[in-house]
């Protein structure tokens, strides 16, 4: 077998394996609901399908389909009342302009219509022979037909047979060559009048029976049929808005470029809707075609196929041969556990940038693992303070990498990657980063910079006035997803995925010992793994909630509630099962802040518009509660960590709780001689309650403020187990009933 035979078996194999995967995927007896016609081969939906449905024009007697206007005319009509729009408006347009002539077409003549004998008409009634035998006898039609006293009853003529070109349902004109009438004219337009030549122009020919209801699919290939259709499958499954006009486009398309799949059309210089469909189309059918192991075979990983959501995973930064398959080996294996795929992008672009070290400094640009040492990674280390320094690098980068570039040494050591016959088979255990190489992220403290908003800079954004301006410029939807954001503080992906049925309520006591229903917003938290859980709310946040499913069930009246969103996107979304995106949220949000008036601060200094993010209200949430002693453990449960130092990152400890905590000590504690040691204590300024907090160390019953053994850390105390006699010496009220 030559070379080129086994790359034609080869390619046909990959193409029927193709349209057997296509044709697994396409449920059939759905596709046919939505108005697929196997024997005709003709896709036709209903105009009031939720995805390919499409507006008869709104002049009245017209029969075409209205353009994708806001005046709802077809293109025709629309042309109509633009010339006459300074003598009728648009209803008293569509109302009395009378209907556009319409050419009518399939008609057969009188006389040559029986089987056998098809012939089209050309004038009235009459095929072109008819007309001109009926001309020659200087009769009319009626003499013609039924005979007069010269001549008998016309007689049938036998039929050409269908026009030549595929998509053609007319009946033909001519014996030589058999096409209708109109593919007739544009034959001989064309010029072109060698047999050799009408085959492949035939093949190029679009129908002409289109009329914008309909995807005629007769006379394509098997492959490009089947592409088509599971493309529209794919459209109706992803609920993404595409009308019979678009699908018929690209259709043509095909016959125009003479392409055998609609992957192989050219569509570069097309800027339309029909190179969004075949972009869709050929991303449909890659990805159902793409197996997990070929996908690992490139450089370039689409997540979708292995089940994972996200854009990709690349890795053709990585030059080594070695270090690309090992981090792909050990991406495939973390795909299944790690939450977010961006950490596994993270550690790549770590990957990445090792190799461009790699390729500088080895003679063998890092080819041959065996070869590495200690020094190439601290080689890497010191390339990556060089770009901090000179101001290409954050500090907070520099860290990333570091600690991206030893997690994966780690982990792919232990998943045996380095065992022979492994790719990092060879690599010598000194070739690491140690924890003394990494680098940590200098943080502000965080009483200066604290995360949550002023309450001045919250009840400034609350106003009544700023939310008016939020509605009137992005409707009532945008600004109950504000308000509900402030009010419960979850994660932005969180608040944009709630489903309509959210809002439940619980049975709790109230002070009277009766039973009241309690509200609770049920949603998930999948950055955590927690589904369906339960957050108690106010009733104000309650009340919100109702206000926006009365809107969204006014909107969307035939979708069950089960299946709605409480915020669904306006985009590619005719049934509202889709919420709104994170992306949109935060557009909004940045347009309507930037918006306001200046804000102003708890000094009445201005405010910075930039620190206000739609995150800010998770952590005022968080504030809030801290502030009113919500235990740290029913607050991590409240926010969703699975960690309290998590927790702990969301709030400060505001200067009143600390002079809060040292006045509730401070009036227990008693010297050696059971005097109060600090009896005026609520007069001291913030900078002695934040010394007395933390001028001071911990000795058996109570504490020491000597200055050198709280230096010290308790180990220079001269008078050893001798505090009861020591004037540094502070009781501690949790031993009261020891000290008596």
């Amino acid at each position: 077998m030559t070379v080129n035979t086994a790359l034609n078996v080869g390619w046909l194999v990959e193409a029927e394996t193709e349209r057997e995967t296509l044709r697994s995927l396409i449920d059939w007896s759905a596709l046919r609901q939505l108005g697929w016609d196997p024997n005709r081969e003709i896709f036709a939906p209903t105009a009031s399908d939720p995805v390919f449905g499409f507006a008869e024009c709104a002049t009245t007697g017209c029969e075409q389909v209205s353009d994708t206007n806001r005046w709802g005319l077809c293109g025709g009509c629309l042309t109509r009342w633009r010339r006459s729009c300074s003598e009728a408006s648009l209803e008293e347009f569509c109302r009395t302009a009378p209907p556009r002539a319409t050419k009518k077409i399939g008609g057969l003549c009188l006389v040559c219509r029986a089987p056998g004998h098809e012939r089209p008409v050309h004038w009235q009634g009459l095929c072109g022979s008819c007309v001109s035998t009926m001309g020659q006898r200087g009769q009319d039609v009626a003499a013609y037909i039924n005979g007069d006293d010269e001549f008998g009853a016309a007689v049938p003529r036998p039929s050409f047979g269908c026009c030549l070109v595929a998509t053609c349902e007319r009946w033909s004109a001519h014996r030589e060559p058999a096409l209708c009438e109109t593919h007739y004219i544009s034959w001989v337009r064309t010029g072109q009048h060698s047999r050799q030549t009408l085959a492949v122009w035939c093949a190029r020919q679009r129908t002409l029976d289109y009329d914008g209801r309909t995807v005629v699919l007769r006379g394509l290939g098997e492959r490009a049929q089947l592409e088509m259709l599971y493309g529209l499958w794919c459209r109706a499954q992803a609920e993404r808005r595409t009308t019979p006009r678009v699908g018929q486009m690209v259709v043509n398309l095909l016959w125009a470029q003479g392409a055998t799949a609609v992957v192989d059309l050219a569509v570069d210089h097309i800027h339309d809707e029909r190179r969004l469909f075949v972009v869709f189309i050929r991303d449909q059918v890659r990805l159902a075609t793409a197996t997990p192991d070929s996908e690992a075979a490139k450089d370039d990983w689409d997540l979708r196929v292995f089940g994972r959501p996200g854009k990709g995973l690349h890795f053709g930064q990585i030059h080594q041969p070695w270090l690309k398959e090992a981090a792909k080996c050990w991406a495939r294996e973390r795909l299944d556990t790690v939450g977010a795929v961006g950490h596994l992008e993270r550690i790549a672009q770590a990957l990445g940038v090792l190799s461009e070290s790699l390729d500088r400094h080895r003679p063998d640009r890092g080819c041959d693992p065996a070869e590495l040492c200690r020094a190439d990674m601290l080689a890497f280390s010191n390339d990556l303070a060089h770009l901090e320094a000179a101001g290409r690098l954050s500090r907070h980068g520099r860290g990333s990498l570091l600690r991206g570039v030893t997690q994966f040494m780690r982990e792919a050591r232990g998943m045996g990657l380095a065992r022979p016959g492994g790719p990092l088979a060879g690599l010598p255990d000194h070739a690491i980063l140690g924890p003394h190489d990494q680098v940590h992220s200098e943080h502000a403290d965080s009483d200066d910079h604290p995360r949550a908003l002023p309450q001045v800079v919250v009840d400034q954004l609350l106003s009544p006035a700023a939310l008016d301006l939020l509605e009137t410029n992005h409707g009532a939807e945008a600004r109950a997803m504000v308000e509900l954001e402030a009010e419960v503080g979850r994660r932005t992906g969180e608040v944009c995925g709630l489903r309509f049925g959210c809002l439940a309520f619980d049975e709790v006591l109230d002070e009277t010992g009766r039973t009241r229903p309690a509200p609770v917003l049920i949603h998930d938290m999948p950055k955590v793994g927690i589904r369906s859980y339960h957050l108690p709310i106010s009733e104000q946040a309650a009340g919100i909630i109702r206000a926006q499913q009365a809107r969204v069930r006014g909107r969307y009246p035939d979708t069950p509630t089960s299946e709605l969103a409480l915020f669904p996107t306006t985009v590619k979304n005719p049934r509202g099962t889709k919420g709104s995106s994170v992306h949109h949220f935060g557009t909004f949000f940045r347009i309507w802040v930037d918006s306001l008036p200046d804000l102003v601060g708890p000094g009445g200094e201005p405010y910075e518009r930039s620190a206000v993010i739609i995150y800010s209200w998770r952590h005022c949430y968080a504030q809030r509660h801290a502030d009113s002693g919500t235990p740290i453990e029913v607050l991590a449960a409240l926010m969703g960590h699975r960690q309290l130092s998590t927790t702990q990152g969301y709030y400060r400890v505001t200067q009143q709780r600390k002079r809060k905590a040292v006045d509730l000590l401070a009036k227990f504690q008693v010297d050696r001689a059971g005097e109060r040691s600090r009896p005026a204590l609520e007069r001291l300024l913030e900078a002695e309650h934040l010394r007395e907090a933390v001028g001071q160390v911990a000795v058996p019953f109570g504490i020491c403020t000597n200055p050198t053994n709280v230096n010290a850390h308790g180990q220079a105390c001269p008078f050893r187990h001798q505090c009861f006699g020591c004037s540094h010496f502070r009781s501690d009220p949790s031993f009261l009933p020891e000290l008596r």
